[in-house]
């Protein structure tokens, strides 16, 4: 096998996961090379909030997260995983990155543990994480190359030891071989940005209905080369949902759109989810973040052989848009200060502080009775009516008979024009890829190392059912740091044994 570079460690993937492997096998001596598909880098750790959930008690925190796993991760890896997440405030501080501690910020299960969990948040300040990564990465001179894509792995035959990797450089359109000594490290994210993938492992016959939220590099690479290198897989249905999102522009730009402006209109109460019928078909202020139930808006009919609430439209009146435009302007606009997701921290779009752009561009739908309305949106006229006649009696008895949403958060749709939006459903991410344990290392499925290759971050995450919010962020500091540190503690390949399997 003829090589065009080599290096000691080769990182795939420039997120917080990437950074962390990258720094930590420099500092323990290799050289390393880290590769970005585009042409920045930050991943999902650049998008998020940078909030960390850390345990204080590492006996609690194993506790709880052997019970949040229903028995997908076996015991050592849980107890690494507490210890690794409680030392999180230690790995910051080695790292002279500023942080606070916050209070709680997430939800969390306090009936999986006997004592209760003990945990705090920390939220990095200042400069966003990412970006003080980056520098701490720069700082070392560690080689970073932007719009290269890992293709394939490299191994030798038989054992399937990692030997190297093969790349593609998007500006030079060809594939170079780049060697290894040491080990590759994967950290290249998700798969929610691959329709294919996610029809076969969650979601067939309904993937135009949900959109991802992060960044656009999470295509399922790490996935494709894993399993073409032997790995087994864990955890690919484990998906972490967010909220509605506009369906027709997301659609469009292929990413969450109006993720911040749904929500700015459900703030103001006087609105309901309906479906083709006309009829709603949940409590509308029901939690979908991080969600594990199952989803009212993928009931399926097998009868029919369809998801009965898809679509599902968002209706509101002309009261709900002005006072969410008024609140709007009043507090400056706040939301766009917290950027993060795809679309906001890259300025993909610019929503409209009044929604008119969007009605102008026929994403939200307007009309002056009912009737318009639903014959604008192809949803049953009779049904529609006969719908809000009942939402709005519940709203006037503070009551809601049919699926028992927060009376509090219920008033009436009576003042036209009426508005309707059709509903997406915006996911996260993705927290399934290659089986691996608690030295980061990629297993077969015989549970044994594929030697010379590790992973960490959202590709193949700890979390194979239940999610602790604020928990991904920590994870892919933690474990890239274990990936570096042990990548760079292999023996290097000797130059025998020069054959290779591609």
């Amino acid at each position: 096998m003829e090589y065009q570079e080599e290096f000691d460690v080769v990182v795939v993937g420039f997120g917080a996961a990437g950074a962390n492997a990258a720094i930590a096998a420099h500092d323990a001596g290799a050289r390393v090379l880290l590769l970005e598909k585009l042409a920045a880098g930050g991943g999902n750790s650049a998008l998020c909030a940078e909030a960390m959930t850390i345990p204080r008690d590492v006996e609690g925190a194993v506790e709880y997260y052997r019970n949040l796993s229903f028995g997908t991760v076996d015991e050592e890896m849980v107890r690494a995983f507490a210890e690794a997440m409680a030392g999180i405030p230690e790995l910051l501080q080695r790292l002279d990155i500023p942080y606070e501690q916050t209070p709680r910020r997430y939800p969390f299960y306090r009936e999986f543990t006997s004592g209760g969990f003990d945990q705090f948040g920390v939220h990095l300040n200042g400069a966003r994480g990412f970006q003080l990564l980056e520098q701490r990465v720069k700082e070392r001179d560690i080689e970073i190359r932007y719009n290269v894509s890992a293709t394939s792995l490299i191994q030798r035959p038989g054992s399937r030891e990692v030997m190297g990797l093969k790349v593609g450089c998007q500006d030079k359109h060809h594939e170079i071989s780049i060697r290894a000594n040491r080990a590759v490290i994967l950290t290249c994210g998700g798969y929610e940005y691959d329709s294919q993938m996610l029809a076969n492992h969650n979601f067939p016959g309904v993937t135009d209905y949900i959109f991802p939220w992060g960044t656009p590099g999470n295509t399922g690479d790490g996935v494709r080369m894993v399993t073409a290198a032997g790995a087994a897989l864990w955890h690919m249905a484990s998906i972490e949902w967010g909220r509605i999102c506009a369906c027709t522009p997301s659609r469009e730009f292929g990413t969450v759109i109006g993720y911040y402006e749904l929500a700015r209109l459900m703030a103001e109460k006087n609105y309901l989810f309906v479906n083709s019928a006309g009829t709603r078909f949940m409590a509308e202020d029901t939690r979908l973040t991080h969600r594990k139930e199952d989803m009212e808006f993928l009931e399926f009919d097998q009868s029919t052989g369809r998801h009965i609430n898809l679509p599902a439209f968002m209706i509101f009146d002309e009261r709900t848009r002005v006072a969410a435009t008024e609140k709007a302007i009043a507090d400056n606009n706040e939301r766009r200060k917290v950027l993060v997701g795809y679309a906001d921290a890259t300025g993909l779009y610019d929503w409209s502080v009044s929604y008119e752009k969007e009605i102008a561009n026929g994403w939200i739908i307007r009309a002056d009775s009912l009737a318009e309305l639903a014959n604008k949106l192809g949803i049953d006229e009779s049904g529609l009516q006969a719908t809000l006649v009942r939402y709005n009696e519940g709203c006037a008895h503070q009551l809601d008979p049919d699926f028992g949403r927060n009376a509090n958060g219920m008033e009436p749709v009576h003042s036209p024009p009426y508005y309707g939006v059709e509903l997406g459903l915006s996911l996260v991410n993705t927290q399934g890829g290659p089986k691996r344990n608690a030295a980061s290392q990629v297993l077969d499925y015989r549970d044994q190392p594929i030697p010379r290759l590790y992973a960490a971050g959202e590709l193949g995450s700890f979390f194979g059912f239940l999610y602790q919010g604020g928990s991904n962020y920590p994870e892919a500091w933690a474990f890239g740091q274990i990936a570096g540190q042990n990548a760079a503690a292999e023996t290097p390949l000797t130059r025998a044994g020069s054959q290779c399997l591609v």
